[in-house]
This record gives C-alpha cells, structure tokens and sequence, in this order.
C-alpha cells in the first residue's frame, strides 16, 4: 500500500481497539477519570482520521474540477450534494467525514472478519468445504468464474456465509442502544436512558437456541429457514428494528463472493505440519472479533491458469 493506505490502515485499527477501551466509561460516568490516556489517544486518533479524510476531499475536488465534474465515487457524490443542495448548511463537512468513515468502519472491519472467521472454520472443517466446492463445480463448472448471477443457484455457499455469521458474529455485543421507556425483558427492569448491549455471541453459543451450536455446520439453515435480516432474533449479525445495519445487503452478497471466488479457484489446507483440529480459533475481545492468530493456509490452484489472469491490476 502506498503511504496514504498505512495511514488509512492504522487510523482503523487504532479506532477499533480505543472505542472497546472507552465503553465502561460511557456506561458508568463517574469511571471516566480511569481513562485519561485512553480519550487523549482517541482525540489524537481523530484528530488524525480528519486531517486525512480532509486531504482525501480535496484530491477529489481538484479531480472532479479538471475532469469536469464527474461522479466516480462515494466522496464526490457527498460532495457534489453538498454543492448542490446544501441551502441550509446541514451537508457540512464534519457531517460529510462522519459519513465517510461510518461507510469505512462499519463495513470494512466487518466483512473481512467475516470471511476470515468463515474460512478459518472451512480450512478446519474439510468436509464443509469440499460440499461447498462441488457445489460451485456443479453449478459454474472449470471453464469461467463465479458472479453475482450466480447466487440464487448456489444454496450452499449461501449457507456457509450465514453459518459464518452465526458463528463468529464481526461485532459479538452489536452497536449499543438505548432505551427510550422503561422496560422489562427477562425480568430484568430496564430503565429508560440505559444503553444496552445484546449479546449475539453469546446467542449463537445457547443450546436452548441451537442444535450443536459450537459445530460448523450451514446444514442447519436446510433444517430450518432462519431469517438473518433482523426478522429472527435467534440470528442477528446486523442487529433489528429501525436501527438494522443498512449495508446488511451488501455485506452478505460481498461476503458469498469472496468466499465463493475463494473456494471455487483454490482448495485450501492448513499449513505444513498444522493440523486442522490444532488452528487456534481464539478470539481477540474488542468491539469486533479478530482472530488472536491471524490465519495461514496453503492454496492449491482447482482451476485452468487462464482463468486465474483476469484480475483488474497486476499483482
């Protein structure tokens, strides 16, 4: 990655792990003097992610300028409404970094964790991803690659995405909510105000909820139609109601695409010497699930070489 990407890279990683760090404190007020080092570092982290979302902005400006105004990205057309529309100044460039950054940590972490976690499981689990890759052969064959097109034939890849989710949900307490009355569930009293995390980590491990539930296993969505969407609240990975994530779409057919070009181009083994029961499939604890230990596998080519020259860049 050029310097702008490290700087990119790091201003993420660094906002994941402070936001974690400062979630007692918003929950419990009168700890927040335990935390001084931690809101310095997350206003210093800011103060960073602004300067380069601000020098992101105006490389876009100048590009639109010399190439006549043309909309080719998420930044311009911000721009271009702020331009446009913006009588009332509400489109102001704080509301406009906000809104770039939402995009960036909300689904960026999220969907490659996803797919990692999922892939880890399909390398430890050999049986799941040969059913997954005889699927795709039966359906795409050895002569082109996999699209979008292709989804609504290929069921169990669909289920492996949705396994993946279940099982190692990206963010396992969700975004916080709040109350706006008070209420009781499991009698518990909920006061009105109380910020309240739900625990779907924890769901996805509750065998009152799920069969076998520590076992990857996409069979059980066969089993059962189990809505992931916010209609079920045995499956929640992108939370429910008017706050739902708005991307759920997205990252579900990213996360099928992925792990479909994945599977159907290579068949992938733990590394020499590794086990497949012996991968550590621990978690680090966060606002998201990392894998402690980053994966490592080994992949063996399925396709002819042609089909593996169509790429966008050389790499």
């Amino acid at each position: 990655m050029d310097k702008q990407g490290d700087k990119l890279k790091a201003i993420v990683s660094t906002g994941v792990k402070i936001d974690g760090s400062l979630t007692m404190a918003e929950h419990i007020p009168w700890l927040r003097w335990m935390f001084p080092l931690k809101e310095e570092a997350f206003t210093k982290n800011g103060d960073r992610r602004d300067r380069l979302s601000k020098a992101i902005m105006e490389e876009h400006t100048l590009a639109r300028q010399n190439s006549g105004g043309a909309e080719q990205h998420f930044v311009d057309a911000l721009l271009t409404l702020q331009d446009r529309y913006d009588l009332d100044h509400s489109i102001s460039e704080d509301t406009i970094i906000g809104l770039l950054w939402d995009m960036i940590t909300a689904c960026t972490d999220t969907t490659t964790i996803t797919v990692e976690w999922a892939m880890a499981e399909l390398i430890k689990n050999p049986r799941v991803q040969q059913k997954a890759q005889e699927e795709l052969d039966r359906v795409i064959g050895f002569e082109r690659v996999l699209t979008e097109s292709d989804f609504s034939n290929l069921p169990y890849l669909q289920s492996v995405a949705k396994e993946g989710l279940r099982s190692h949900p990206p963010t396992p307490l969700m975004l916080p909510h709040r109350a706006n009355a008070n209420v009781k569930i499991g009698g518990y009293d909920i006061p009105k105000g109380s910020n309240v995390h739900v625990n779907v980590w924890a769901i996805a491990r509750d065998r009152k909820v799920w069969k076998d539930p520590l076992e990857f296993r996409p069979e059980r969505f066969f089993e059962e139609d189990v809505d992931m969407k916010g209609h079920n609240f045995r499956l929640l990975p992108f939370g429910a109601g008017r706050r739902v994530c708005p991307g759920a779409p997205l990252v579900i057919n990213l996360v099928t695409s992925m792990l479909g070009h994945l599977l159907h181009h290579f068949t992938w083994t733990p590394p020499e010497g590794v086990k497949p029961e012996d991968m550590d499939m621990s978690e680090n604890p966060g606002l998201v699930t990392y894998m402690r230990t980053p994966i490592q596998a080994a992949a063996i080519p399925r396709l002819p070489s042609q089909l593996y020259k169509h790429v966008a860049v050389d790499i």
